[in-house]
C-alpha cells in the first residue's frame, strides 16, 4: 500500500480469526455444560410430574402408602 491508504492486512485477519477460535474453544464447554443441565432438570420435572400424577391417584382411591417415591425424589401422599 502506498501513502495514506487503509487496508486489512493479512495477519490482522489471520490474528482475527485466531481470537474467534479462541473464543469459540472457551465457550463451548460452557454451553455444553449449560445443555446436559437443563436435560437433567428435564428428567427430574418429568419424574415429579409422574409422582404428582400419582399422588392425585393415591388421593382419589387411598392407600396406606405415607409417600410415594422415584429414586430419590419422594412426594407425600394426600
Amino acid at each position: 500500500m502506498k501513502g495514506n491508504e487503509q487496508g486489512v492486512t493479512f495477519w490482522e485477519i489471520c490474528l482475527s480469526l485466531a481470537l474467534l477460535l479462541a473464543w469459540v474453544g472457551v465457550v463451548a464447554p460452557f454451553i455444553e455444560a449449560a445443555t446436559e443441565r437443563v436435560e437433567r432438570l428435564e428428567t427430574t420435572v418429568r419424574t415429579y410430574e409422574r409422582l404428582q400424577g400419582e399422588v392425585l391417584r393415591d388421593a382419589a382411591n387411598p392407600s396406606e402408602r405415607q409417600t410415594i417415591c422415584d429414586g430419590d425424589l419422594c412426594l407425600p401422599t394426600l
